[in-house]
C-alpha cells in the first residue's frame, strides 16, 4: 500500500484545529468565570434595590403614623373646648370632619405608596435586573464548537498509480536498452 502524500498536511491541519479549539475553550471558561461574577453582582443589585423599596415603604408608613398621631392630638386639644356642657350637638363637628379628611389623605398616600407605586418600582427593578442578565448572557456568547472534522485528502488515481508507473518505467529502462 502506498502512502498518501496529503497525510502530513492533514495531520498539521488537525493539530491546528485542536489547538484553536482548546484555546477557544479556555477563553470561554474565562468568560464564564467573568459571567458568574457579574451574575452575582446583578443579583446583589436586585436584592439591594428591593431592600431600598422596602425601607422606603417602612419610612412612609412611619411618617404617616406620625402625621396621624399629630392630627388626632390636634383634634383632642381642640375638642376639649367642645366637651363643655350647654353647647349644641353640632359643636366641634367641623374639627372632627377636618380630622377625618386629614386621616383620609394620609391613608390614600399609604395606599398609593404601598400599592401602585411600590408595584411599579419593583417591576422597574426586575426589568433592570433582567436586562442586565440578558446583556451578561450575550457577552458570554456560545461555547466553542470543534467544527467539521479534518479529513485526509484522498490520493488521486494518478498519485496512487505513480509507484507502479515508476516501477514499469524503471523496468523498461533495463529492458528497452537492448
Amino acid at each position: 500500500m502506498c502512502s498518501n502524500p496529503h497525510a502530513g498536511a492533514a495531520k498539521i491541519e488537525k493539530q491546528k484545529k485542536d489547538y484553536a479549539f482548546r484555546s477557544n475553550t479556555l477563553k470561554y471558561r474565562n468568560k464564564e468565570a467573568s459571567w458568574k461574577m457579574t451574575d452575582n453582582r446583578n443579583t446583589i443589585g436586585l436584592s439591594r434595590g428591593r431592600s431600598d423599596i422596602y425601607s422606603k415603604k417602612l419610612d412612609i408608613i412611619g411618617k404617616s403614623r406620625q402625621l396621624t398621631k399629630n392630627a388626632v392630638t390636634d383634634y383632642a386639644v381642640k375638642g376639649s373646648v367642645a366637651s363643655q356642657g350647654g353647647r349644641s350637638r353640632k359643636a366641634g363637628r367641623n374639627d372632627y370632619l377636618a380630622l377625618l379628611r386629614k386621616t383620609s389623605e394620609i391613608e390614600n398616600k399609604i395606599g398609593h405608596t404601598l400599592g401602585r407605586e411600590s408595584a411599579s418600582a419593583i417591576k422597574g427593578i426586575n426589568r433592570k435586573y433582567l436586562n442586565k442578565v440578558s446583556a451578561n448572557r450575550q457577552k458570554l456568547g456560545l461555547p466553542p464548537e470543534y467544527g467539521a472534522p479534518v479529513f485526509e485528502q484522498q490520493a488521486s488515481l494518478w498519485e496512487r498509480t505513480a509507484p507502479i508507473r515508476e516501477a514499469v518505467s524503471f523496468a523498461m529502462s533495463f529492458g528497452g536498452g537492448n
